[in-house]
């Protein structure tokens, strides 16, 4: 009998483990959001709400130096964090701890310029960088946690109704696209594709947009692109439904010529490709003037129902889509 191993259960499979064999939490622990969000929040002896988060980055999974500087991972691995606060709402990151797995031959420079960017990038979003750890490792391995307050309630994932609007910021598949190039290793790219490889190694958490949002209109549920818009829908509407119109999928002109406007590319790219850190979030209907004068860039994407499965549009038409992202495991 072959051995069940990991890759069998998949990473949300791991979750889904580590949620039913939690510990049991006790009144003292107010807890606002427990595992498998964005981020957890927690209320202790107090009305402020707490929200903690944490990523790693490890060397030839999440990056590789000979394509990405020491400034454009430190950048990065604050950045993914910050985006996880922004998914909550009304929040704002606070504090940082990062600890790092260095191989010995790792040259002090290298260090420097991480650590600067590091400090740089949190400098941006007012966050003190509180302490961590150091190890020795085969690869550079960068874990963050960080620690933010959300001025009201966290917006979870789950909490959206039947006849809400999905919302998105931005555009997407870019990332995805970026990252393409890169494995290619091809050289005298074109201005295009340099700008599809700078939104791979260096995203922008939309914590600006989800504050302006949720300051104004009640955001019913809401999470951060971080594994592809295809995995961000089936996040918000677990034990839901959903209908996507494809063609209202906002992609970028650097990726319409990438791909010379190959459809099957241009979706492949844009459902399935990670690391967008976009925003994708759900608002009541009666909210989507406000929506669109607050952040016109904003682009409605579909809406929840009652269907307990998610259904692609694509010109009106049923269009059939079966995952074709990356797994963890």
């Amino acid at each position: 009998m072959k051995t069940k191993t990991i890759t069998d259960l998949g990473e949300f499979g791991l979750i889904e483990f580590i949620k039913k064999n939690n510990t049991e939490p006790k009144k003292f622990h107010n807890i606002c959001l427990d595992i498998g969000d964005d981020c957890f929040a927690f209320s202790p002896y107090t009305k402020q709400k707490y929200i903690v988060t944490t990523d790693i980055l490890i060397e030839n999974i999440h990056f590789k130096r000979n394509w990405a500087t020491p400034e454009q991972i430190g950048q990065k691995a604050i950045e993914v964090n910050v985006s996880d606060i922004a998914s909550m709402g009304n929040s704002k990151p606070l504090y940082a701890f990062v600890s790092l797995g260095i191989p010995e031959s790792t040259s002090v420079e290298f260090i420097k310029k991480l650590f600067n960017s590091i400090k740089n990038t949190c400098n941006k979003y007012e966050i003190h960088l509180s302490g961590g750890d150091t190890v020795r490792s085969k690869d550079i391995t960068i874990s963050v946690t960080l620690i933010g307050i959300c001025y009201e309630k966290p917006v979870s994932r789950t909490g959206s109704k039947s006849g809400d609007l999905i919302y998105v910021t931005g555009t997407f598949g870019d990332s995805s696209a970026g990252l393409e190039i890169l494995l290619a290793g091809k050289k005298n790219l074109t201005s295009f594709e340099k700008n599809l490889i700078k939104k791979h190694l260096v995203p922008q958490a939309r914590l600006k947009e989800a504050n302006l949002i949720s300051k104004n209109i009640k955001i019913t549920s809401m999470t951060d692109c971080s594994d592809g818009l295809f995995k961000s829908v089936e996040l918000l509407t677990q034990n839901k439904g959903a209908v996507i119109n494809t063609e209202n999928i906002p992609l970028s002109k650097n990726l319409i010529k990438y791909t010379n406007g190959n459809h099957n590319n241009l979706y492949n790219h844009a459902l399935f490709g990670g690391e967008e850190f976009e925003l994708v979030f759900t608002i009541d209907k009666r909210h989507e003037k406000k929506l669109k004068k607050l952040l016109p860039s904003a682009t409605c994407i579909g809406y929840i129902n009652n269907s307990n499965k998610v259904t692609y549009l694509e010109n009106g038409k049923t269009k059939k889509v079966k995952y074709n992202g990356y797994n963890h495991f």
